[in-house]
Parts: C-alpha cells; structure tokens; sequence
C-alpha cells in the first residue's frame, strides 16, 4: 500500500478510500481543497501497487491502521470512500477505535 497525505498532521484527519480501477491519486483535487483545515490521507490499494501483492481484505486495513498509528492519527474526522473502497471503509469502521465516531461519506 502506498499513502500520500495533505495537509498538517494536527489538524483533523479524513482518510479516503478509492474506488475500483484507480489510485488513491483520485482524491487528490479534494484533499488539495481541504489541506488548510484537515490532514488528509490518501492510500493506494496493494492491488494497483507494483511490486506488491494484495494479500486479503483485512491485510488492507492492517496497513491502513499501521500507517494512522504511525502518523499519530488517533481520531477520523471522515472517511470517504467510493465503490470498492466503501466495502473497505466499512470493514475499517468496524475494526479500527479511530473510526469511531467519524464521519461516512
């Protein structure tokens, strides 16, 4: 999986999760929108990362909450997700404590 992010780390965070057939570069004119109030995260499916084999569903989200630990992240403000990624997010709402309380979209 690769992350890019927009925006300052201490600021509220939003996480996007792409649809089928493209990167988590699809957020990019959305997340440079909102970069001066939030943090944005943008992850890349393993499944359109070469080099990198996309292992199972759970595999996804274990990387997703390895990257939000390591950024300090411990709340969601948002998440917004289309298509495949919406049954990503939603499998990520259920096993993650800082998508708690967050926002759906």
């Amino acid at each position: 999986m690769l992350f890019q992010t927009y925006g300052n780390r201490n600021h509220p965070a939003v996480l996007f999760f792409h649809a089928m057939g493209v990167t988590g570069a699809s957020s990019e004119p959305i997340a440079r929108y909102l970069q001066d109030r939030y943090f944005c995260i943008l992850p890349t499916s393993t499944v359109y990362c070469e080099g990198q084999k996309y292992v199972s569903k759970l595999d996804e989200i274990r990387q997703v909450e390895d990257f939000l630990h390591r950024q300090g992240v411990e709340r969601l403000a948002m998440v917004v997700a289309s298509s495949i990624g919406a049954d990503l997010a939603m499998a990520f709402s259920d096993a993650d404590e800082a998508a708690r309380g967050a926002r759906f979209l």
